[in-house]
């Protein structure tokens, strides 16, 4: 749709309300797009279908909020129902966060919508125009699994989580790292590796830190989609992955070397797979690692029950057994 606004205002008045400002706040924070049943799940989770849809229509036809149009369904793979930010959704956020005023576009033509991009880029704001297609049941799933250690945690009265990174953070920002690999032949190769992980996250236990003990665990998010070769695995993820938790570039985002891999996949075949790559190619470092599969993950499980499969090892632990066991 191009041309000007009145139209479409018009015949879709709207009072702007504090859970809209929730909603957009949401959906920018989990890098631009979120689906109809993780918004519901949030905002609407004992109500109706009809009275969040009814809201979501109204946010949509002023340009709050935005989703797949009919040439997008027909051609796009889009496994559920998404949305993402509209002109109006980001602009409102912008001004709330920059205290500046960007400027509305003059219409939703394309040229427009790359100019107010563009100034948005200025003041540091990313906006999601569209999601990654091509990724899009990968994000969907990182989101899923965010949410499951969000509400794992509120259930926990001693623990909290500090805010979660995302990948879109990783990749306006990445962290390149080079270290050195040694080959079948024996010789040492040089690597340099952008290192993006799906998400990152700590964990604070807070009887640990009243008693003096440590009390923090650093996760890093690596959801595999069952698309990378798995004789690739050991050198192309794990072997940077591990460089990386060691590297000055990790030390200087977070302020430690310490931390874990989260690898989570869709089967246990899978599993079995990435893990024994994974120790082939750092032995008894391969600990750094820890495997679960998605099906096993849910916000009662994901946190405290032994879903997790570390490596170099035979056993199955806990996130939660993981607060303190590595040095800070």
């Amino acid at each position: 749709m191009t041309g000007n606004f009145s139209n479409t205002q018009n015949s879709h008045p709207i009072h702007f309300q504090q859970r809209d400002e929730s909603i957009l706040r949401a959906i920018q924070s989990y890098d631009g797009m979120l689906t109809r049943r993780q918004i519901k799940a949030m905002f609407w989770q004992d109500a109706s279908n009809q009275a969040m849809e009814r809201r979501l229509s109204l946010l949509f036809h002023n340009h709050y909020l935005n989703w797949p149009n009919l040439e997008q369904r027909r051609t796009r793979p889009i496994p559920e129902s998404i949305i993402w930010l509209g002109w109006r959704g980001i602009l409102h956020l912008a001004e709330q966060q920059t205290s500046l005023l960007i400027g509305e576009p003059k219409n939703d033509s394309e040229n427009q919508m790359r100019m107010l991009e563009a100034r948005l880029r200025k003041v540091s704001i990313y906006w999601l125009r569209e999601p990654n297609w091509n990724q899009l049941a990968h994000d969907i799933a990182v989101n899923d699994f965010r949410m499951q250690v969000q509400k794992a945690v509120s259930k926990l009265p001693s623990i909290t989580m500090e805010p979660w990174q995302t990948e879109g953070t990783f990749r306006r920002d990445m962290d390149i790292i080079s270290y050195e690999f040694e080959n079948r032949s024996g010789q040492k190769e040089k690597m340099k590796h952008g290192v993006r992980p799906d998400g990152f996250f700590t964990l604070v236990d807070h009887l640990r830190q009243i008693n003096n003990q440590p009390a923090k665990a650093r996760f890093l998010v690596e959801y595999d989609n069952s698309t990378h070769p798995l004789y690739r695995f050991g050198k192309q993820k794990a072997l940077p992955g591990l460089n990386y938790i060691r590297s000055q570039a990790y030390r200087n985002r977070f302020g430690f070397n310490s931390g874990r891999w989260l690898v989570i996949c869709k089967s246990e075949t899978r599993v079995k797979h990435l893990k024994s790559q994974t120790e082939y190619v750092l032995g008894k470092q391969a600990s750094n690692f820890l495997f679960s599969i998605a099906s096993e993950l849910n916000y009662q499980t994901v946190l405290t029950s032994p879903v997790w499969h570390l490596g170099a090892s035979n056993s199955r632990v806990s996130l939660i057994n993981n607060i303190g066991s590595m040095p800070e």
